[in-house]
This record gives structure tokens, C-alpha cells and sequence, in this order.
């Protein structure tokens, strides 16, 4: 993964601008635009900032998989309910994964 490229991703996902994602982080918005490149590094702190402007952890940031733009999405629609919401919803899902594995061949 290149960091850069996933900031991009992350950002136009929040139908953010460059610009709004400077004012967020306080960072130049060429700084960033050098960054979203992969012209330059951020330093842990730095990405730590813009993780938090889109709403991430850097754990979540740096998770990898087939999944990631899926999970991405839910937790843009997770973070927008309330606490009992997304429990509701944390139980239908595993209920849904539980189906899901019955319905396959060689899962008994």
C-alpha cells in the first residue's frame, strides 16, 4: 500500500477537497498535495493528524485487504448512528455472516 495513493482515497471518499483537508489538519495544502503523491513522507504525527480529519485511527489506515473500501464505508455509516444503532446493526451483520457460511458448500 502506498500512503499516499490511500489518503487520496480516504479523502475523495469524504467528498473532501485538498483544501478542506489543510484547514482540518492545519498543514499546507501543497504539503499535502506532495504527500497524496508520494513525493513526500508524512512523519507518524503528521499522518496521525490527517487519520484523524478522515476520521480513521491509524490502525484502521493501515489495515489491508479485499474488504478495506467495504469496511471504509461502513464505518462512514456506523460513526453517523447512536451507540444502540450500531449494535443493532453489529448483531444483523454477524446474523447475515452466520447465514452466509450455512449457505455455503463444505460449511456444516
Amino acid at each position: 500500500m502506498i500512503i499516499g495513493q490511500r489518503i487520496r482515497r480516504l479523502r475523495k471518499a469524504r467528498k473532501l477537497t485538498l483544501e478542506e483537508l489543510a484547514r482540518t489538519t492545519a498543514l499546507s495544502q501543497p504539503f499535502l498535495s506532495q504527500i497524496e503523491r508520494d513525493i513526500k513522507n508524512p512523519s507518524v504525527e503528521t499522518l496521525s493528524r490527517i487519520c484523524d480529519a478522515l476520521g480513521v485511527t491509524l490502525a484502521e489506515f493501515f489495515s489491508s485487504g479485499s474488504l478495506q473500501p467495504d469496511a471504509d464505508r461502513l464505518a462512514l455509516v456506523a460513526r453517523r448512528l447512536t451507540a444502540q444503532q450500531r449494535e443493532l446493526l453489529a448483531r444483523f451483520l454477524e446474523q447475515m455472516a452466520v447465514a452466509a457460511e450455512d449457505d455455503k458448500p463444505g460449511f456444516a
